[in-house]
C-alpha cells in the first residue's frame, strides 16, 4: 500500500484526542485512518432531504399551518359553514398558495404534472387524507382520494381542488361520496 506523508498543527484539544484515539488504536495513524473513515461513511449517511421534507421547511417559515388533532377537525368540518369554508378557500387560493410555495414559482410557470405532484404531497402533508394518487390515462389524469372526514369535507375539498384547477385552466369533473373523491383532470 502506497503511502503519504502529512505534516499539520492542530489544536491543544484535538491533540489530546489524537494522544487518546492512539493509544487505543496504537498509532496515530491508524487513529487517523479510522476518523477519516468515519467522516466518509457519515457523509454518505447524510442525505439530502426529501421533497417533502422540504415543503415541510418552507410551510414552517411560511407560518400558514396550525397543527390540530384529527378528530377535532373533523368535528370542526362537520359542523362548519361549508359555504363560508368554500368561499374563504377561494378567496384565499389556500391550495394554488401551497403549490406556489413549495414549487416557488406561480401556478401559471408550473406544468399540470407539477400541480398535480403539489397537490398530492400538500395532501399527503397535511395528513387531511388517507390516500391520494392519480393515473395518466393519456387526454386526462384520473385523481384518487380518500379520507375519513366525512361528505361535507368531500365536498370541501373537491370544490376547493376544481377551483384550483379552473383557475390553472384545465377543466376538472368530480364524483364525490362520503370517504372518496375521483376527479378526472382533463389535459388541454
Amino acid at each position: 500500500m502506497k503511502t503519504h506523508r502529512i505534516s499539520t498543527t492542530i489544536s491543544n484539544k484535538h491533540w489530546e484526542l489524537l494522544k487518546k484515539h492512539a493509544e487505543k488504536y496504537e498509532t496515530q495513524q491508524k487513529a487517523l485512518e479510522l476518523a477519516l473513515e468515519s467522516l466518509e461513511k457519515s457523509s454518505k449517511q447524510i442525505q439530502e432531504l426529501t421533497l417533502e421534507e422540504k415543503y415541510w421547511m418552507r410551510l414552517r417559515r411560511a407560518k400558514s399551518l396550525v397543527i390540530i388533532e384529527k378528530t377535532a377537525f373533523k368535528y370542526l368540518i362537520e359542523t362548519a359553514d361549508i359555504k363560508f369554508l368554500d368561499e374563504l378557500f377561494s378567496q384565499n387560493k389556500t391550495i394554488e398558495y401551497t403549490i406556489e410555495l413549495y414549487f416557488q414559482k406561480s401556478l401559471e410557470e408550473c406544468s399540470l404534472n407539477e400541480v398535480i405532484d403539489g397537490l398530492v404531497i400538500n395532501l399527503n402533508i397535511t395528513n387531511w387524507v388517507d390516500t391520494i394518487e392519480y393515473i395518466d390515462n393519456g387526454g386526462y389524469y384520473k385523481l384518487i382520494i380518500t379520507h375519513g372526514l366525512g361528505f361535507a369535507f368531500s365536498k370541501l375539498l373537491a370544490t376547493s381542488i376544481e377551483n384550483m384547477f379552473k383557475t390553472y385552466g384545465v377543466k376538472p369533473e368530480s364524483i364525490v361520496s362520503v370517504k372518496t373523491i375521483f376527479m378526472k383532470i382533463l389535459k388541454n
